[in-house]
Formats: structure tokens, sequence, C-alpha cells
């Protein structure tokens, strides 16, 4: 998986607070996937070919997904410590998968976003508050439905579903519902700064 951020990396040694980080990417699926059509995610990802290093796995989705062909070139791992930020296990009635998790600084003075239309729908740079608070809210509802694929109850943010600094011009991220296994890989990223922050 990958966060893909506007100018500048996520830096855990300066600051854990959110209120620092980046704007993120947030996209959502078209409506003709056959798997979660219409579903937003903070990540891009996918699955390694037999062999195929996680690094250079993300280096080329967010290639593909994305069209930001420099990251091909670019160390992902750079940005994070030398390797993925973290990695964790991914259990779903539907898919079991390990999960290293990285970031993509993207330069907007030199790159522009040009997504696949059979891939994503609609996306945007956010502030990380923003996608806190609406993952937040689609834990809830996914927990309210039954259909949290995690342990319960969800781990929610500082935030729980709470937002008023909104840079967007609507509520729309309200409504947002989140691919299942992107919120399982936001749950271990939520527990990973919270653990950083206590170093």
């Amino acid at each position: 998986g990958v966060f893909v951020t506007r100018d500048r990396p996520i830096d855990l040694s300066t600051s854990t607070s959110p209120a620092t980080f980046p704007d993120v990417y947030v996209h959502q699926r078209a409506a003709s996937k056959k798997i979660f059509p219409s579903l937003y995610d903070m990540f891009v990802g996918g699955v390694s070919v037999a062999g195929e290093p996680s690094e250079l796995t993300a280096q080329r989705e967010v290639a593909e997904e994305l069209g930001l062909s420099k990251a091909l070139s670019t160390s992902l791992s750079s940005w994070s410590g030398g390797g993925p930020f973290l990695n964790c296990l991914v259990c779903t009635s539907y898919n079991r998968c390990l999960v290293d998790l990285f970031q993509y600084v993207m330069d907007t003075e030199i790159e522009n976003i040009e997504w696949q239309d059979e891939e994503v729908a609609w996306g945007e740079f956010v502030q990380m508050g923003i996608v806190m608070a609406a993952a937040d809210l689609s834990m809830q509802r996914a927990a309210d439905a039954g259909t949290w694929p995690g342990r319960y109850p969800p781990i929610q943010s500082e935030l729980k579903g709470v937002f008023s600094n909104n840079s967007l011009n609507h509520e729309e991220w309200k409504k947002w519902d989140f691919v299942p296994d992107g919120l399982l890989v936001w749950k271990a990223w939520l527990q990973f700064v919270a653990k950083n922050a206590k170093i």
C-alpha cells in the first residue's frame, strides 16, 4: 500500500501529530470495478507478482493507477527510514495478505495525476484530518452493519468522526465508505503512529 502525499512526506521523526501531516490523496474506485465498486481508498496498492519486492509493486501501482511514472524511478523507502512504514497482516472473508505501507511524495509543480478511468472515478488531495474523520465514520457504519472485518470495537482516531477545519467545499467526506482491507491497514497505521508518539 502507498500513501500519496502532496509535496512533502509524512515525517514521524519530527512530529506524530496528524495536524502537521501533508495532504494525502483519496480516490473513489470506478463503479465498473468487480471488487468494491465505488468505494473509497486512502491508499494506492495492488498485489505483488511472484518474487516481486513489495516496494516495486508499490511503485508500479502508483504509476499505473495515477499516472505518476516518476514513482518507477523513486525510492519509496527513502521517505520512511529505509523500508516500509509498517507491515501488517490483513485478513478478511475474501483475502489474506501481508501489506507493506510506503509513501510517495508527489511534486505538484512537475507532476500531474492522470488516473485510469477503469480504475478511478474521482480523486483529490485532502487534509489528513478529513481522512481520519471519514475513516472513523466508515468504520462506525461497517460495525453498525455487522460488516467490519476486524476486531470489535473498531479502533477510532482521536477525532471520532468529527472534523471542523474542512478544506473541501462540501461535506461529502462524511459519507465516504472505504474499502474494508484499506480500513484494516488504516487501523494498523493509527496504532503505528500512536506507538511512535510514545517513543
